[in-house]
């Protein structure tokens, strides 16, 4: 139960966490001191390090205000128009796509507002016509709900999934580009991939896949799950024909918000999934994928303050932020023997370092440095570890982490 102690207690946090933002002079002057107090706007404990934002990201304290603020404001039901009320649904909500469409760098008419990558993949996988035969190819890296609604169309209408092995690691652009070169076929309709992996976080060459798709007249769609607030991001630049993205992982957004790109030429060849008021008017272009009934509107009131967060920071500084932690972390466990699954080439990872490191059993590990040192990782059987490295984060951090693997390396393998 929550005393009145403790909920006073909690709203100062969220008081002082939501007035005092460093000044950027604290960043020229003390950079690492700039970013302690950034860390303190999180509510993960000061004791925990959290190495697992490629899994979900914490929201900090203004974006869960803004979405307390929402409720607060919505819940009273006291719109002057009695026929409008808060239905995510049914209304256009350009407030809040105005600043998504202008941080990932589009027009508003095309972002739909959904609740995450595997639903924008699901919209497109199956709002597109495509005969038994006609071929989607992917790489070999997908997450589930990239991969997955091109399987379940393959199954139901007879298409084909083909897959192209990524090395790990991949040593530049051009091998992904030749893989993907040598692998397209007279059948190939859609070439999908992600812009940064899930496994092994590494940074796909995006604008030039997109580009050799266009020049063999083959749609691209990018699953861009990592992307959003861990680097910059313009999806016009990149040349794609859709893009996925789920915010709640490196922006900080609340869960359940995400965001379909579909360039002009593109909107009329896809079919809607979820059908309501509006799915059969081409004028609203984006809009009508995102009228999916009744939903969260809050959510989007923290997804408007996280993009406000993020840019405060500003996105270059953030990025530059995450590549040199990923660097630093990279380095260190590849120094101890780790075998790089990422990339050797620091353009092709930005904040996900992926290394091998048998005969230590992931999932032993991961439990072990929880338990014991209050650490969270995530990584995939037997022996691979995705450390993610979010801007909060200090070296401090990782120099902590490193020091546990090693006692645990020490105590498995002697």
């Amino acid at each position: 139960m929550l005393d009145r102690r403790r909920f006073l207690g909690m709203s100062s946090m969220f008081a002082a966490g939501l007035t005092l933002f460093p000044d950027a002079v604290l960043y020229e002057r003390d950079p690492d001191a700039y970013w302690a107090e950034i860390r303190k706007k999180f509510l993960i404990p000061h004791d925990e390090i959290y190495l697992n934002n490629g899994t979900v990201g914490s929201s900090p304290m203004p974006v869960l205000q803004a979405v307390f603020d929402g409720y607060n404001t919505l819940e009273k039901m006291a719109d002057a128009d009695p026929e409008d009320y808060p239905i995510w649904g049914y209304a256009a909500w350009n407030q809040f796509r105005d600043p998504l469409a202008a941080f990932v760098g589009c027009a508003r008419d095309n972002l739909a507002l959904v609740r995450n990558s595997t639903e924008a993949n699901s919209y497109l996988a199956n709002g597109l016509d495509m005969k038994p035969g006609d071929e989607v190819l992917m790489t070999d890296q997908e997450h589930p709900g990239g991969e997955q609604p091109w399987q379940l169309k393959a199954k139901r209408y007879g298409i084909v999934v083909k897959k192209v092995a990524l090395p790990k690691p991949v040593p530049n652009a051009a091998a992904v580009l030749n893989l993907f070169n040598d692998a397209i076929t007279d059948r190939t309709r859609v070439i999908f991939f992600s812009h940064i992996t899930t496994s092994t976080g590494v940074v796909l060459p995006a604008k030039e896949i997109c580009g050799l798709a266009r020049t063999k007249g083959i749609l691209s769609f990018v699953d861009g799950a990592h992307v959003t607030g861990m680097m910059r991001l313009n999806v016009t630049d990149l040349g794609c024909d859709a893009y996925s993205s789920s915010p709640h992982k490196w922006l900080q957004a609340p869960k359940g918000t995400g965001y379909m790109y579909i360039r002009d030429d593109v909107m009329d060849r896809i079919w809607n999934t979820i059908v309501t008021e509006g799915w059969d008017e081409p004028q609203l272009k984006a809009e009508r994928f995102q009228r999916i009934g009744s939903s969260n509107v809050p959510s989007l009131w923290g997804l408007k303050a996280a993009i406000e967060f993020a840019s405060s920071i500003g996105i270059d500084r953030v990025e530059a932020r995450h590549r040199e932690l990923c660097d630093y972390i990279h380095g260190e466990m590849v120094k101890r023997g780790a075998e790089s699954w990422t990339s050797p080439d620091p353009a092709l990872r930005c904040a996900i370092a992926t290394v091998n490191v048998p005969p230590i059993v992931r999932k032993d590990f991961e439990t072990w440095i929880w338990q014991k040192h209050k650490i969270r990782i995530r990584g995939g059987e037997p022996s691979r570890l995705r450390l993610s490295t979010p801007y909060y984060l200090s070296k401090k951090d990782i120099d902590q982490f490193l020091a546990a693997f090693d006692q645990y390396k020490r105590g498995k393998l002697t």
